[in-house]
């Protein structure tokens, strides 16, 4: 470039913030919701295996919970701009009814707590076994 340290360090940041603009401008549209639809999909996708029995879906569209016809259970939330799933053995899920919310607490280190708001919760925090507590 220049030659000049400063001068070429500033072009570099000038650049990134260049595309971090130019990112946030074209993809700062937030996701869609969660919905049965986009859930049902998505699994159909990533777990083909998996057959759903019964759902539970996220009131604010952040998730989704489905007990599949072996008792496994298949959760389906929003990463950025797209969605993930994770399958778990019933037992390998640490759930609690919370103000009317399924509190859900994979025993998986990598897998990040999740919070669905609906109805039918504290039947689902049931189903799922031992509770704990926050």
């Amino acid at each position: 470039m220049t030659g000049n340290l400063l001068i070429d360090s500033l072009i570099s940041l000038a650049a990134i913030a260049l595309m971090v603009a130019l990112a946030w401008v074209f993809f700062r549209d937030p996701p869609g919701p969660v919905t049965e639809d986009a859930a049902a999909e998505r699994l159909a996708f990533d777990e083909p295996d998996f057959r759903p029995v019964s759902w539970l879906i996220d009131g604010q569209g952040r998730a989704a919970m489905a007990e599949g016809a072996g008792g496994d259970i298949a959760l389906v939330s929003r990463l950025g701009g797209d969605l993930v799933t994770r399958r778990f053995p019933a037992a390998a899920v640490r759930a609690a009814e919370e103000g009317g919310a399924l509190v859900i607490r994979p025993n998986d280190p990598g897998s990040r707590r999740l919070v669905i708001a609906a109805p039918g919760a504290a039947e689902w925090a049931r189903k799922l076994g031992p509770t704990e507590a926050k």
